[in-house]
């Protein structure tokens, strides 16, 4: 994604005429009035002109008057993107102004000079400058350019690629803003720190949370007509971000409106850089959107020349990257080559990390097409070196799983380059390239949720990474079958069972992965509107992610760490090869996020909770008004009546006794509150039957709907649980759609923020949840069946299988749609081991739950009431 435009703050003040007017005595000073009423006016070619001349005459008779002249042309060049002199300009202007006493003064010739440094590339000095021009600003009780200088060493931070100091620094110039928000200048910087902001989430790959940010901006004043309040560069710079945003979201020509309207305002003010910026943009747009390659090449070579008539390389850097992805594309390799070592000459000139690991994948790809493949691992391994450097420096963990995804190519890359070398009989390929895919899930995962009983660089460099662990985490009766999208191809590890020549790592190329993921997204639609599948669809599943690793004889368990959009796929259903039954006939199935991950799970201590359940379900409605109301009235959501019952049958099936307060948490008592309270304690399940709400928002996902009480709005999201501690064996979601990630109705393949792996992040061993809405009635006699099977001593799996066996032979429940719902993620052990109870739950559980099935039998399910799935997504998703 190319970089929208940051917003660069700079102090000129050049209108102090008044200040020297009376002084103009000599020829200088009547010069340099010249050059105030030409800035003034607007003139600045003569204002330009004019400060130059006036300069070095009074450098000698008035050097405070020499220092506002520097600056003044310093500001001028800055702003036309002629930063080669407008360094010039600006370093005399700080020598000069440190002759005087103003201390305000001296901090506007260093924020001009950091803007023109940074724009150089040269990153640290310009953050030198902006650091001093704070500290001055602060000293002096300049709000207005303590503010402009926290933004810049945003723009310093972001441009190198420290996107978490980024954003702190754009946060604390809001803030100062807000500070003093009756002030004339207060606004327009809470606008632009508002929109830098969103430019770093757009870099992590949270669109949803930038269109949140820019609500205001391009909402009220669309994408290039800005009100009047806004000067020219502001509505220019609005216009580009609109511009990204359309592109981003499927709406090219949208896109390309706003761009021409950028561009146009670029022209107006002179500004070389925002119009190299804006002409990247249509040439992403052209070559990404309407595959116009002619048109695209035309406008990165247009970007580039004007990204180096400015000296700018931060935007020579991305108009050479992308010129050489087209390069690339098209075949034209040496000339490629030529354009990524440019690029990361300059990269490594300016100290850009993203430049770097931009240029390194690029040479990577090139030597792969070249059949180059050591080449192209050297390259990628220091390209992803430097994302991973890079990924440490974000503080926030679901910001960290942005960044991951917006940068998983190179991941891709990697591996498909090593999947072709053990394709060519490279006996170790297939072992390093599982390595990448576990580092890239692995990632995935303690990036976005935090895994706190694990330090993630010791998970990184040991267990996760561990191939000889990893082997070991398979065996011929419970293997793991790994799989990873790249480059368009599915691969797919078998770990457990030793191929002809003794080797317990098996991988295979499936093939192109379009088809059999347009069978995923076919099945599942089909599932989440209540119809059972086309049985084409399942056999050609079967066929491509299964068949080729045979026919699963002797196998009573088997172990899946899907990718994509696998993960919304319930393998149980797919029929074994050679056979028409379902997987989950004969076999046991548990999800995996990675094998990785489950080591490290498998790592942790055992809690051993004392208590046998903890509840928390049927919560009740929020307060009128509210906009957790408003919502649920928009998507009808409705009472669970069948929440608590569920509560109230399941729970003596593992404890022998009707509910007690300590363990069941129903409405009122269905609290955030009581949800931090009672996690720490524990139990060996951990149950909630309710609504979720999914929030689209980056880093959110999925919610859990509880009773809102006290500052709690009701909605348990994943950060939440992550956070806290939660002491359980098992987690069970009796809700809708709790498998997914918040971002899968959009971009189809994340579960950063699923509510499973919050739960695993927490401390869980393992997580039961739901892979589309699930009747309410329903969903209480499954949970009857599965906690019946828990109570015979059965581990999770075993029980889940047991249960959709059972309902596979019962008439009215043998549809997919109705049994295949819900799966399990994680390792758990067992939840009982007997005890006196052990017969009580075994017997008194068969009355009730035949009684359930056979009702719902005759009544039908198609009418229950659902365990709804509430989306929550930011007002402007619709632009």
């Amino acid at each position: 994604m190319a970089r929208p435009c940051i917003l660069r703050l700079v102090l000129a003040f050049a209108l102090w005429a008044a200040s020297f007017g009376a002084r103009a005595a000599e020829p200088p000073l009547d010069t340099f009035d010249r050059a105030l009423t030409f800035h003034e006016d607007g003139l600045l070619d003569e204002a330009l002109s004019a400060y130059r001349l006036a300069a070095p005459a009074l450098e000698k008779i008035d050097p405070e008057s020499a220092g506002t002249a520097r600056n003044n042309a310093c500001a001028i060049l800055n702003d036309r993107g002629d930063f080669r002199d407008a360094v010039v300009e600006c370093t005399a202007a700080v020598r000069l102004r440190r002759l005087g006493k103003d201390p305000i003064l001296l901090a506007r010739a260093l924020n001009n000079r950091g803007r023109s440094l940074q724009s150089l590339g040269r990153t640290a000095e310009a953050e030198a400058s902006f650091r001093e021009a704070l500290a001055l600003n602060r000293q002096g009780g300049d709000a207005e350019g303590e503010g402009i200088n926290l933004a810049n060493l945003g723009v310093a931070a972001t441009e190198s690629g420290r996107y978490g100091r980024a954003l702190e620094a754009y946060r604390e110039a809001a803030a100062v803003a807000a500070r003093h928000a009756a002030e004339p200048w207060s606004a327009d910087q809470i606008r632009i720190a508002r929109i830098n902001e969103g430019v770093v989430l757009e870099k992590l790959g949270a669109y949803e949370e930038a269109l949140a940010l820019y609500r205001d901006l391009l909402g009220v004043q669309g994408t290039g007509s800005a009100g009047g309040d806004l000067d020219p560069g502001l509505r220019a710079s609005i216009a580009a971000n609109a511009g990204v945003l359309y592109r981003n979201l499927g709406d090219p020509r949208r896109a390309i409106a706003a761009f021409t309207e950028a561009a146009k305002l670029y022209a107006q003010a002179g500004d070389r850089a925002g119009a190299s910026n804006v002409a990247l943009n249509l040439g992403l747009a052209r070559h990404l959107n309407l595959n116009d390659r002619p048109g695209a090449e035309a406008d990165f070579r247009s970007a580039l020349k004007l990204a180096q008539a400015s000296g700018d390389q931060s935007e020579e850097i991305q108009d050479l990257f992308y010129l050489g992805r087209l390069l690339i594309e098209v075949g034209r390799l040496a000339e490629a080559e030529d354009t990524f070592f440019r690029c990361l000459k300059s990269a490594v000139a300016s100290g850009s990390a993203e430049g770097r690991w931009s240029a390194r994948e690029g040479l990577g790809r090139i030597a792969a097409a070249r059949g180059d493949l050591a080449g192209a691992r050297n390259q990628l391994d220091q390209a992803l070196a430097e994302i991973e450097a890079t990924r440490a420096e974000i503080g926030t963990n679901s910001l960290q799983a942005s960044y991951f995804g917006d940068h998983r190519s190179v991941y891709e890359t990697a591996v498909a380059i090593e999947a072709r070398s053990a394709l060519a009989g490279d006996g170790q390929a297939a072992g390093r390239a599982l390595l990448l895919v576990e580092r890239a899930k692995a990632r995935e995962l303690v990036d976005a949720l935090g895994v706190s009983s694990a330090n993630p660089e010791s998970l990184a460099r040991s267990k996760a990474l561990n191939l000889a662990a990893l082997l070991r985490s398979g065996s011929p009766a419970e293997p793991v079958l790994e799989y990873f999208v790249a480059e368009g191809n599915l691969y797919l590890w078998r770990l457990g069972t030793a191929d002809a020549a003794g080797s317990k790592i098996q991988l295979f190329d499936l093939g192109p992965s379009a088809p059999l993921l347009l069978s995923v997204r076919r099945v599942h639609r089909e599932l989440a509107a209540g119809r059972s599948p086309l049985a084409a669809d399942l056999a050609a599943l079967s066929a491509g992610l299964l068949k080729p690793i045979g026919d699963f004889s002797g196998v009573s368990r088997l172990r899946i760490a899907p990718d994509g959009e696998l993960r919304y796929l319930p393998f149980e259903l797919l029929p074994r090869p050679a056979t028409n039954e379902p997987l989950v006939g004969k076999i046991a199935i548990s999800y995996l996020p990675s094998a990785a991950v489950a080591l490290a799970l498998a790592a942790r201590p055992e809690s051993h909770p004392e208590r046998a359940f903890l509840g928390f379900g049927a919560p009740l409605p929020p307060a009128p008004s509210s906009p957790v109301a408003l919502l649920a009235a928009r998507f009808s959501l409705r009472a669970l009546p069948g929440a608590a019952r569920e509560i109230a049958e399941i729970e003596p099936l593992l404890t022998g006794r009707p509910g007690f307060p300590d363990s069941s948490f129903l409405g009122a008592r269905a609290t955030e509150a009581a949800f931090r309270a009672q996690a720490n304690r524990g139990a060996r399940v951990l149950h909630f039957a309710t609504h979720t709400v999914l929030d689209e928002r980056v880093g959110r996902g999925a919610a859990i709907l509880l009773t809102p009480a006290g500052e709690d709005d009701g909605l348990l999201d994943p950060a939440e649980i992550a956070a806290q501690p939660v002491h359980a064996d098992l987690a069970v979601l009796s809700a809708c759609s709790t498998a997914l990630g918040g971002d899968f109705q959009r971009r189809g393949a994340g579960a950063l923020s699923s509510l499973s792996g919050a739960f695993l992040a927490a401390g869980v061993s393992g997580v039961v949840a739901s892979l589309w809405d699930v009747g309410d009635q329903a969903t209480a006699v499954f949970m009857g069946q599965f906690y019946a099977q828990l109570a015979r001593g059965l581990p999770p799996a075993e029980a889940l299988a047991a249960t959709k066996r059972r309902l596979l032979a019962t008439p009215g429940w043998d549809r997919p749609e109705v049994w295949s719902a819900f799966i399990l993620i994680g390792e758990p052990p067992p939840v009982v081991s007997g005890g006196p109870f052990r017969l009580l739950r075994t017997l008194g559980s068969a009355g009730v739950m035949a009684w359930g099935l056979a009702a719902l039998a005759v009544a039908g399910i198609a009418g229950a009431a659902f365990r709804s799935i509430l989306r929550r997504t930011p007002d402007d998703a619709k632009t």
